[in-house]
This record gives structure tokens, C-alpha cells and sequence, in this order.
């Protein structure tokens, strides 16, 4: 069982060694590696990390490894920012001096990024130093239990499907290659065939959790919890990587698999999070999938012990206690056809008809806990404007339509303080979608048909059942369910499965070369490995 107490010492190590391994990565001062991080005995020779137990922390841990631990994926940079703001869901306005970032979120949703981009560094960094983290455990001298084994597993499979999918190409350095040896790049093929290999192990050993939706959000005498890798996250992610195979590899991936693997996860419990009397819970609201102030909710996979207030403070306004860059695309939330939750909950109430901040799309004139209409810091009407999007850069406080997903806990209706600790990193939704799409690409499993599979989505929204459903109905779909999740490859990977992430327009972007479907290495790593090349196109 994964502990949150952490050794300090341990993770101190590994923490300087990863800031160290950033701060080579930025700089030319002498050519070291900058794709991994080692632990190594006073000999120089790799002997077992320290502690198996604090390894995996570190490997989970939000406050550890600057950055490393799966943890921090619930940041608005780095992933979040590759998968979801360089999409069609979701952009980062400059509202005069306010989130300018030197451009580093426009070129993002422009598609005009170059290899010194921070977020791409950033996110090469940390996936590739954690890679090596889970390598160095897995290793035999490093005497993981059987369940360290296996969650590692998991995490290095995750970490490893990042790195192919932004970059196309993973640097892999063994255990006992010290820093002059530089690492060998493994080729799609061989780097999806190492994510899978770990998760098949990981899935077939009997080693992680068999909890359902109704275990304990954090760790406890019981075992496995929400936050812990258990075999229902394996099989997600499994199921994502080979539908995803295709653009990772160039070879289609097992759509059966696919569905073998949801099926699995609702073996274990995992469901459809309802509504009302036909809600296993109880809960009253479509929201309320989000909301994991009690631990009865039978959608969530996994959560992360990090911080969700991020996906509230950069949607609101300050007035309203957030930081007002992020909205989402004024298409996305279109493609819903209704300004009504009674037709469709996921659009959630204008913000006129809310006391306090709102769920859903959050839009209309704002008004504050106490029921006084809110203005924006010249004076004007808070009022979050539903018309297209036209600019990046010229916006005033009001531009663009906001989506909130957590539904706001404290008991005033502002904006939550600290104890707002849990993110979901995968649903069974997103689980049923993955399903849904792998039967449209010739899957065979499961008891639903696609349609049905969609449809019995919808009703739980609320929403009528669709007539019919193609293959490229499924993109919109998609939108209309998981906007702004961004969770292990995101919207950008649906436009890519879909042919669309380069061809495709949508507001503030237009066509661009398909080059633009991976990231560039960073300049940084060419200079220091031989053996990386660079992107075409970069």
C-alpha cells in the first residue's frame, strides 16, 4: 500500500536532482543530459534506489521531483497545455497586460510553436526524468514489493505513451548508463510495445487493487485507494494506448482489446454516475461527478491528489476570486444546440439565474454570493459573452464563455481555499466513449451498441437520443462530454485519431502543416543526444 508520508530525505535527493536536470536542459553551459535523472552509489555505480516505498511516492507525489509525480498532471501547463489549449476546446485569452506569458499560449492554440517552447520542455523534462524514477524502482536491486512492481508499471507505461505521443520518439536510459552514455531512442514501434508490455504485466500480475468506485479517496488500513494505480487504471489505459496506436505508431491497434478492457473496468463497479432516483448515489446533479466531498460517486476511476482549484481560479474573473485567462471555444459549447439544462445539463444554468459561480458553461452576467451583480474592474457589467472568438491578443474581462466542471464548495459560493484537493484523472464515461469509438472502428464485446452506448450518455444528461451515429459523428461527441478534462492525451489526440488537429479550423486557428501533429524535441536535448533527431518540419 502506497504511503503519503514521504522520506524528506529521499525525496529531497530526487527533487535536486530533477531541478538540476532542468536547469541543464535550459542551458549550454557543458553538454550533459537532459532527457533522465540517476541515482548512484558513492561508487558511481546504480545499486537499488534508496527506499522502494518513498520511490513511489515520488512518483505520485505533487510536491516532490519539481514536477515528476503523476500528481501534477491536474496543472494548467505542461500537459493540460499540449493536449487541451493547443486544441479546439479550449484557449488562453491576453486581456491587455493580463496573460500575455511572452506568447507562450497563443502559439500554443495558433499552432505556431518552436522548439524552445516552455511547456514543451517542460513536459519533455518531466515525463523523461520519471521514465528513468520508475525504471531505477522496477529495477531487481531496488527490491520493489509485488505491488510497487506492478503500480510502477502502470505509471512508466503512462509516462512513456506521453512522451511518444507529443514527440513521436523516446530517449530510454538504462539503470546502470551513467550521464556520459548517451541514452538509445526507441522507435514508436518499440516504445508502444514497452507501454504495452508494462501494462499487460501489471494487469496480468494480481498485484494492483481490485477496488471499485466505493474505495476510500486516499489511503487507509483498507488498501487501495482512488489516488492509488489499481488494475480498473491499468485497464483504461490500456484501453487508451491502442486506440490511440495508429497515430503512434502508424499501425491500427486492437479494438477488441479496446473493449475487453472497458468491459473489465465495469466488472469491477465503475458506472455511469446518474441522476436522481436513478442515481446509485443519490446525487441530484450532473456536476456532481466532480464533487468528491463524499466518496459515493461510481464514475471515478482514479483521482489525483493535487490541486482542481486550477480548473476553476484560470476560468473566473478576479472579482470572483480566479485568475481570468482560460475559456472554452464558443463553438464547443454550440455543438450542445440548447442554452437549456433542462434539454441538456452539461451546459449548466446561465450565470443571471445563479447565486454564486455557476457549473457548466459560465456565461451571462455574473452575480456574487450574496446576489449583487458583479462588474468587471473598469466598472462594467460582468457579463461572459457568448459570441465567437476573434482574437488571441485584443480582449477585454468579459470575452469568451467559461467551463466549470467542480462545483464550487464553500459554504458562501466562492471560489474553495485549500482543502479543494481532488481531480479526476479518468472516468468511466470517458471509458464508455473509448468503448463507443472502438466498436465504430470494428471492435467487437460489447453489450451496448455504439449508439446505445451514446445514447444512455446523453439520457443522463438529459439530453434526447441521437437517431443514428457514424464514426465521424464521434469528435462531436466527444466535445460535448469531456471539454476541458484534458486527461492522457486529450482533445488534442481525439482531432488527431480523427485527421483533423491540423486540417481543421475553429476559432482563432487556421489550417496548418502537418508537421504540427508532433511537438519538436527541445533544442536543449538534440544538443546534448546524438542520437535524437529532430521533427520534420522543426
Amino acid at each position: 500500500m502506497r504511503k503519503e508520508t514521504f522520506k524528506n530525505r529521499f525525496v529531497q535527493y530526487i527533487g535536486a536532482a530533477t531541478a538540476l536536470l532542468l536547469g541543464q536542459a535550459c542551458t549550454d553551459l557543458e553538454p550533459t543530459f537532459s532527457d533522465s535523472v540517476s541515482i548512484e552509489t558513492s561508487s558511481g555505480e546504480f545499486n537499488g534506489v534508496a527506499s522502494s516505498s518513498a520511490t513511489l511516492d515520488a512518483l505520485y507525489s505533487s510536491g516532490a521531483s519539481n514536477g515528476l509525480g503523476i500528481n501534477n498532471a491536474q496543472t494548467q501547463t505542461d500537459d493540460y497545455a499540449l493536449s487541451e489549449v493547443a486544441a479546439d476546446n479550449i484557449a488562453v485569452l491576453t486581456r491587455g497586460a493580463d496573460w500575455s506569458d511572452n506568447g507562450v499560449w497563443r502559439v500554443l492554440h495558433a499552432h505556431t510553436w518552436d522548439p524552445n517552447h516552455l511547456y514543451v520542455l517542460q513536459s519533455w523534462n518531466k515525463h523523461n526524468a520519471a521514465i528513468l524514477l520508475a525504471t531505477q524502482l522496477l529495477d531487481s536491486r531496488s527490491n520493489p514489493s509485488a505491488s510497487e512492481t506492478a503500480q510502477a508499471q502502470v505509471i512508466r507505461a503512462f509516462h512513456v505513451f506521453s512522451v511518444l505521443d507529443y514527440f513521436g520518439q523516446v530517449p530510454f536510459r538504462g539503470v546502470d548508463d551513467d550521464s556520459t552514455v548517451d541514452p538509445t531512442v526507441l522507435t514508436p514501434s518499440e516504445a508502444f510495445a514497452l507501454a504495452k508490455s508494462d501494462l499487460d504485466a501489471a494487469i496480468s500480475s494480481g498485484n494492483l487493487s481490485t477496488h471499485g468506485p466505493d474505495a476510500p479517496l486516499r489511503d487507509d488500513s483498507s488498501g487501495g485507494a482512488l489516488t492509488d494505480v489499481g488494475q480498473a487504471m491499468a485497464h483504461f489505459m490500456r484501453a487508451r494506448l491502442n486506440l490511440n496506436a495508429e497515430i503512434l505508431t502508424g499501425t491500427a491497434g486492437d479494438m477488441n482489446q479496446v473493449i475487453s478492457d472497458v468491459n473489465a473496468i465495469e466488472a469491477l463497479g465503475f458506472q455511469l454516475d446518474g441522476l436522481g432516483a436513478d442515481d446509485p448515489d443519490g446525487d441530484e446533479s450532473y456536476f456532481d461527478i466532480w464533487d468528491m466531498a463524499n466518496n459515493t460517486n461510481q464514475e471515478v476511476i482514479m483521482m489525483l491528489d493535487g490541486d482542481a482549484r486550477t480548473r476553476l481560479y484560470n476560468m473566473t474573473h478576479p472579482n470572483q476570486g480566479g485568475w481570468n485567462g482560460f475559456v472554452t471555444m464558443t463553438e464547443t459549447f454550440r455543438l450542445h444546440g440548447t442554452n437549456d439544462p433542462a434539454v441538456d445539463a452539461r451546459v449548466g444554468e446561465s450565470g443571471e439565474n445563479v447565486i454564486g459561480l455557476t457549473t457548466g458553461y459560465v456565461r451571462g452576467q455574473q452575480i456574487d454570493p450574496s446576489g449583487t451583480p458583479l462588474e468587471d474592474r473598469q466598472g462594467n457589467p460582468l457579463v461572459y459573452e457568448d459570441e465567437l472568438l476573434t482574437s488571441l491578443e485584443v480582449n477585454n474581462e468579459r470575452n469568451g464563455i467559461r467551463i466549470v466542471k467542480y462545483p464550487v464548495r464553500s459554504a458562501s459560493g466562492g471560489l474553495p481555499g485549500d482543502g479543494f484537493r481532488d481531480y479526476v484523472f479518468a472516468r468511466f464515461t470517458d471509458a464508455a466513449l473509448m468503448r463507443a469509438e472502438a466498436g465504430l472502428r470494428g471492435g467487437t464485446g460489447a453489450t451496448l451498441t455504439p449508439l446505445e452506448e451514446v445514447n444512455a450518455i446523453r439520457a443522463r444528461a438529459g439530453a434526447a437520443a441521437l437517431g443514428s451515429l457514424t464514426l465521424d459523428d464521434m469528435p462531436d461527441v466527444l466535445a460535448r462530454e469531456l471539454n476541458g478534462e484534458g486527461v492522457i492525451g486529450g482533445r488534442r489526440d481525439v482531432l488527431r485519431r480523427f485527421g483533423l488537429y491540423t486540417t481543421a479550423t475553429w476559432e482563432m486557428k487556421t489550417v496548418v502543416e502537418d508537421f504540427r501533429d508532433l511537438y519538436p524535441i527541445p533544442g536543449s536535448a538534440i544538443a546534448t543526444n546524438p542520437n535524437l533527431v529532430q521533427n520534420p518540419g522543426y
